[in-house]
């Protein structure tokens, strides 16, 4: 029988080192170090073998949401980062995963075309929405360009 785990976390490595140099709680860094899946492909690879062959993932971009480890004039590059991470490593391992992203904020729209699975640059699966944005519902109304 086919095991998908639909929600587990990963950070691409030019990303976690980005965002280990940039994050304000450099004490959170700390606690990811302890989880190897979290950041080293060929840890997670191993971990996933255990399941056997028939076990796949569908990652999703680690928390912290990435509003929380970069201001505003740097976090549509953390996401760019971000995105270019996840589509490298699924580009890399086809077979083992899928790949999804996450972004909110005045750049959200254009970075979601730009994962369109069919005529986007990255040709995503989906899009990960949190379930707020700094705080923020998704339905407030400064969110609602994302939403229609």
């Amino acid at each position: 029988m086919k095991k998908i785990d639909i929600f587990p976390h990963i950070f691409p490595k030019a990303y976690f080192e980005k965002m280990v140099d940039v994050i304000p709680n450099k004490a959170a860094v700390r606690r990811w170090l302890e989880i190897p899946v979290l950041y080293d492909l060929d840890a997670r690879l191993r971990m996933m073998e255990e399941f056997g062959p028939d076990y796949q993932q569908i990652l999703t971009l680690s928390m912290p949401a990435i509003e929380y480890v970069a201001p505003p004039e740097t976090s549509p590059g953390m996401a760019k980062l971000a995105n270019d991470g996840m589509a490298e490593i699924v580009a890399s391992i086809r077979i083992a995963f899928r790949r999804s992203r996450r972004r909110h904020d005045e750049q959200c729209q254009r970075r979601a075309r730009r994962n369109h699975p069919r005529r986007g640059e990255l040709g995503a699966r989906g899009i990960q929405i949190m379930t707020n944005v700094n705080g923020r519902p998704l339905d407030d109304p400064e969110l609602a360009r994302f939403s229609s």
